[in-house]
């Protein structure tokens, strides 16, 4: 789902750009991690894409802590 608004967007000013990363988010006072990758940022949000082709935008005061996704050798397909 890629939406209108992503032209307002600029990159982010971080080194988590396009790396998997797993957010720590707060829901209805219940922290949940969010694996995703950061393709995006602006002022009040980022816009992350937890699957091909599946992005979203998340409002920055939601995310309490951003963690670098480890990638296991065993995971990957030969």
């Amino acid at each position: 789902m890629i939406t209108d608004g992503t032209r307002d967007f600029s990159p982010p000013d971080t080194a988590w750009l396009r790396k998997p990363v797993a957010l720590l988010v707060v829901i209805r006072r219940c922290h949940v991690p969010f694996p995703c990758s950061i393709v995006g940022e602006s002022a009040t949000a980022l816009r992350v894409r937890f699957d091909p082709g599946c992005e979203m935008d998340l409002r920055k005061e939601l995310i309490l802590a951003v963690e670098e996704k480890p990638v296991f050798l065993g995971s990957r397909v030969n």
